[in-house]
């Protein structure tokens, strides 16, 4: 065989830089994306919405996404997706990922005025941590707050606080008073 034969030949040619890119695919790797791209490409509006609802949740909760949580903080305000932050408050009822979720929403900076009852049923969480998330939530409602909602809140706070714990008296204790000015407003 004569030199040009034996260089056409020889595989090792595919690996030099200064003529070909080269790309090693496995098996592994093919399945891999025939299984992302099947994740990719939604069936429905409820497995979008499903989607995009763990998407937040990962990105904001995820310390391995931690660079990404004041953009996406940014973008739920912006494209106005509270209701999607308070369905994976509710969604996700781990306590350790929920109070992160609770505290995104003062986070965003998004008023949440017309959610006062959901996050009243928070403060009542047996997780100090959402309960805390909660109040602060509350305490940056600018309202205008439903009458109902407000004398509501001051009720099932006022029975709470009865029935509460030292420490968490004090709390319900700051959250009637600015529970009150909503009522004034």
């Amino acid at each position: 065989m004569d030199k040009l034969a034996e260089e056409e030949e020889d595989p090792k040619k595919y690996f030099d830089p200064k003529k070909y890119a080269t790309k090693i695919v496995s098996v592994n790797d093919i399945d891999e994306a025939d299984n992302d791209q099947n994740k990719s490409k939604p069936q429905s509006k409820e497995e979008a919405a499903e989607l995009e609802i763990e998407t937040i949740i990962a990105l904001l909760t995820d310390p391995k996404h931690k660079a990404y949580k004041n953009e996406t903080l940014s973008s739920l305000k912006k494209d106005r997706k509270e209701d999607f932050l308070l369905l994976a408050i509710a969604k996700n009822q781990n306590s350790n990922i929920q109070h992160l979720l609770v505290a995104a929403c003062w986070e965003a900076e998004i008023d949440f005025s017309k959610y006062l009852p959901f996050f009243v049923k928070l403060v009542f969480d047996e997780n100090y941590l959402v309960c805390i998330e909660a109040i602060t939530v509350i305490s940056t409602m600018e309202g205008p707050f439903d009458k109902n909602h407000v004398s509501t809140a001051i009720a099932d706070v006022k029975n709470a606080k009865d029935l509460a714990l030292d420490e968490k008296e004090v709390l319900y204790n700051d959250l009637l008073e600015t529970l009150k000015t909503f009522s004034i407003s």
